[in-house]
């Protein structure tokens, strides 16, 4: 299993050069973020915090996602939404000298440069991806203290009863190569295709048990708000959280570029450096929706962002893509598109 430095090295080093102006892909009125926080878990892996939704909220209810929401103006940028939401959500401190002084930890922006990924509500979402570690006292290796497992006897967590009924957290790496054996934290991982307006989408599901004894110690003492935890249907008697959809999607993305890979179009890992992964994100089919379909604007939904946000089958993307802007995304994409 590679180590956490290294891991964080690779995600530093990363960058990707939009191909489109940024109100094209992240357009006012339908910006949202979210926060990728990694921290050092009690074996020296880099881990990743997730909670689950509340299950009075009206979108993604008792879903497990990552903390983050939508921007509430136009002057916000990505790394403020995705801040302020952690705050608001987990109890994540946006005032670097209070969570240092409380809870003696320092948050570091890994990654400010990942693409925009389309939600099924019709929302762009940037990830901002942070390092929470151990203060370093004066005069102390700074590295090693980076690399130290996250000591949170002073835990900032705080659920917000409306938004967050639970957190966890699991290996950053298992899941760019969907791995599951004897030493994986996660129980079972599936993948299903499925139509979504005319065309296929790959959707990932990773199933971690609830009861993780391999968690770290300090996520156990957080009471769960959750009336019941998601748990395994059929032969499978585990109980576990589901992780699948976009929230999948980005984390498998970090963790490839983590890992020191990228993907080719159809999913394949190739070694860093040989070619543009143009598979991370979906920022050409927002750009395609906002400029050239007229959709994504900045007023309420449009009536075919309300059937498509619906499932009605009448909806297709051909309805207001042309032809040939359609072949460009399965050919950069191949058989389907991963959400």
């Amino acid at each position: 299993m590679p180590t956490a430095g290294s891991l964080l090295r690779n995600l530093r080093s990363f960058h990707y050069v939009p191909p489109h102006p940024v109100q094209s892909i992240w357009p006012p009125g339908r910006r949202s973020a979210v926060l990728v926080l990694l921290f050092v878990g009690a074996r020296g892996e880099l881990r990743v915090l997730l909670t689950r939704r509340s299950r009075n909220l009206r979108s993604f209810s008792g879903q497990v996602s990552l903390p983050g929401g939508k921007a509430d103006d136009d002057v916000e940028t990505f790394e403020q939404v995705a801040r302020r939401e952690a705050e608001e959500e987990i109890g994540l401190l946006r005032n670097p000298e209070l969570l240092a002084s409380q809870y003696r930890m320092t948050l570091e922006n890994v990654n400010m440069e990942f693409p925009c990924y389309m939600s099924r509500t019709m929302l762009s979402v940037k990830p901002l991806v942070c390092f929470l570690r151990n203060c370093h006292t004066p005069g102390a290796d700074a590295e090693a203290s980076a690399d130290a497992p996250l000591d949170a006897s002073r835990f900032f967590g705080k659920l917000n009863p409306g938004e967050t009924s639970s957190m966890f957290s699991v290996p950053l790496a298992e899941l760019a190569h969907q791995l599951t054996s004897r030493e994986a934290e996660c129980d079972r991982y599936e993948s299903k295709i499925v139509p979504w307006g005319g065309l296929s989408w790959k959707i990932n599901h990773f199933y971690y048990p609830v009861d993780n004894p391999r968690d770290v110690s300090w996520l156990h003492t957080m009471r769960d708000l959750s009336s019941d935890d998601s748990s395994d249907e059929g032969a499978h008697t585990t109980k576990c959280r589901d992780l699948w959809g976009l929230t999948a999607k980005i984390l498998i993305d970090v963790s490839t570029v983590a890992l020191g890979e990228q993907l080719s179009p159809t999913g394949a890992s190739i070694p860093a450096g040989e070619g543009r992964d143009r598979s991370l994100g979906h920022e050409e089919l927002i750009y395609g929706l906002h400029d050239r379909a007229g959709q994504f604007q900045r007023s309420a939904r449009s009536s075919w962002e309300t059937q498509m946000i619906r499932g009605d089958p009448t909806a297709q993307f051909s309805d207001v893509f042309d032809a040939a802007f359609l072949a460009q995304l399965q050919q950069e994409h191949g058989d389907s598109l991963v959400f």
